[in-house]
């Protein structure tokens, strides 16, 4: 699948893994999107990035469970900060463990998708293909202002 459309913004991964962090970095990196990419190993680090950065964010795919704040918290705080909502921010999680209901409490929190980790290059690519294909094509409210074709 060839990107058709490049996605404008800052991709956001959160996860205490420096294996997903590497897998990340070459999935984004073959997809010439290298520069766009933003890895924090935690949820209060991301936090910090969240409310200080003026970039704009394309998506945010983190990890279910880490220590300390984890993946539901992080969005609940998210959720709960009216500056950081507005941002109306993509979020998606990925997780080796998926059970019913962690994905049900995911979903709750008005997630855009609940993704299994991939096991190599490939399939972590393809899945950001896939995400990229769908939010290049929504309207979101940062485009407000700006000329939508």
């Amino acid at each position: 699948m060839e990107l058709t459309n490049k996605p404008r913004g800052k991709f956001i991964l959160v996860d205490d893994d420096a294996d997903e962090h590497e897998l990340f970095a070459m999935s984004i990196g073959s997809l010439g999107l290298g520069s766009q990419l933003k890895s924090f190993k935690n949820a209060h680090e991301t936090l910090e990035y969240l409310k200080t950065t003026k970039d704009d964010i394309f998506v945010l795919i983190c990890d279910m469970n880490m220590p300390g704040m984890d993946g539901l918290d992080l969005k609940r705080v998210i959720d709960g900060t009216p500056e950081l909502r507005m941002k109306s921010i993509p979020f998606f999680f990925h997780s080796n463990n998926s059970s019913v209901a962690e994905i049900k409490a995911a979903y709750a929190q008005n997630i855009r998708g609940y993704l299994r980790k991939a096991t190599d290059i490939d399939g972590t690519t393809e899945s950001l293909k896939k995400i990229i294909a769908l939010w290049t094509d929504c309207i979101h409210p940062k485009d407000f202002g700006r000329t939508i074709h």
